[in-house]
């Protein structure tokens, strides 16, 4: 069987989706920009030798719908020949497109693959035309697809207080500015255009929803956004809206060998469990332990991990009940994640794998491993070795 390599890695600036810097600029733009860019930084690769494109997305619908890796793929003129298919498992689409490209490889029917994802959640919202089915009523809990109040759910029976909340949130905001400072993003953000407050085109080489004036007390101040009454859960303990696209190329380690292109990783497992809907975002801790146990390691063998912040209410019973409690600050989202940079959903992902790989490689380490919730009750997760 093949092994998987990692050969680049890249996203767009994420932009706030309220009125932000990609409020004129279309998902399909963001991700065939990403596309071109991969293939210019990557010179030894003819686009024609690509096998396919998988690329993630959540709300397929309006400028996201009718295959946008497809659409994507002809505005960033790759070649006819080369195909494109859109993936959506909600918010681990682009790891699930990182997955499917990844077992192509492996079995031998692609060699090389341009995988990706984006989300617009400005023009296309999350809750765009969505109509549950009245019957899953007799089955699952209502509230199971309402992420806010499945987060106040977790937090509840892992007795995550509001204070570890808040507490969390400012940490997350605080490493993203502090890693913006010190360039630690500038090897995996391709600059965009987007356009200022006043409408002036501008080129965007940072993250524009990062907050760092943060803190824990301007967080305190906030009211629960999903139960009024009894909540724990703000707006700024959520991972915030944002749009966004992200993007890796994935070959098998002959090929890349044979075209002189250096494997910054392979991928050493991959795993997706389902959970409860209700408790959707403990789904990386299912997941995060298949991944391992197909990999061979053990949690204590990672050496750093890369966890979405759907909210910190989901994100601190994760964190707990893989043991790793006592190493946040040494192991986990040492960038911050995204209730500071936010969640474009069929984006996250690869942005996640992305950050993981460049930290990776900037504190020398082995392991890394990245996982995410899933709306509805699923995790997924991906561990990356460095070659």
């Amino acid at each position: 069987m093949e092994n998987v390599v990692i050969v680049d890695a890249v996203r767009t600036p994420m932009g706030r989706s309220k009125g932000g810097a990609f409020r004129q600029v279309r998902a399909e733009d963001l991700s065939a920009h990403l596309m071109r860019e991969v293939l210019s930084r990557n010179p030894a690769l003819n686009a024609d030798e690509i096998d396919d494109i998988y690329w993630g997305c959540v709300q397929q619908t309006l400028e996201q719908g009718f295959n946008i890796a497809r659409n994507a793929a002809l505005l960033a003129e790759i070649p006819h020949r080369v195909p494109a298919v859109t993936v959506n498992r909600l918010c681990g689409s682009s790891m699930q497109a990182l997955h499917d490209a990844a077992r192509a490889i492996m079995v031998g029917d692609a060699h090389i693959s341009l995988i990706g994802g984006v989300e617009h959640m400005g023009h296309v919202p999350m809750n765009h035309g969505v109509d549950f089915h009245p019957g899953l009523s007799r089955s699952v809990a209502k509230a199971a697809g309402m992420m806010g109040l499945t987060a106040e759910m977790l937090a509840k029976m892992h007795n995550i207080s509001r204070q570890m909340q808040d507490e969390f949130a400012a940490r997350s905001h605080q490493r993203a500015h502090a890693a913006t400072l010190a360039g630690y993003f500038k090897n995996e953000i391709i600059p965009t255009n987007g356009h200022d407050a006043d409408g002036v085109l501008t080129r965007y080489d940072f993250d524009e929803v990062i907050r760092p004036e943060t803190t824990v007390e301007s967080l305190s101040a906030l009211r629960p956004a999903f139960d009024p009454v009894n909540g724990t859960v703000t707006a700024g303990s959520s991972s915030a809206l944002s749009d966004g696209a992200s993007a890796m190329l994935l070959m098998s380690e002959s090929r890349a060998k044979a075209l002189g292109l250096k494997a910054r990783a392979r991928i050493r497992s991959m795993a997706v469990v389902g959970c409860d809907p209700s408790i959707m975002g403990y789904g990386p801790v299912p997941a995060s332990k298949l991944a391992l146990k197909r990999a061979g390691l053990s949690v204590q063998d990672i050496d750093l991990f890369e966890l979405n912040e759907a909210f910190a209410a989901q994100s601190l019973p994760c964190i707990k009940d893989l043991g790793l409690m006592d190493s946040i600050d040494d192991k986990i989202n040492l960038n911050g994640g995204a209730i500071a940079l936010g969640h474009p959903l069929g984006c996250s992902g690869s942005r996640i794998s992305t950050t993981l790989l460049n930290n990776m490689e900037r504190r020398d380490a082995q392991f890394g491993l990245a996982t995410m919730c899933i709306g509805l009750g699923q995790g997924i997760a991906t561990v990356f070795e460095r070659v």
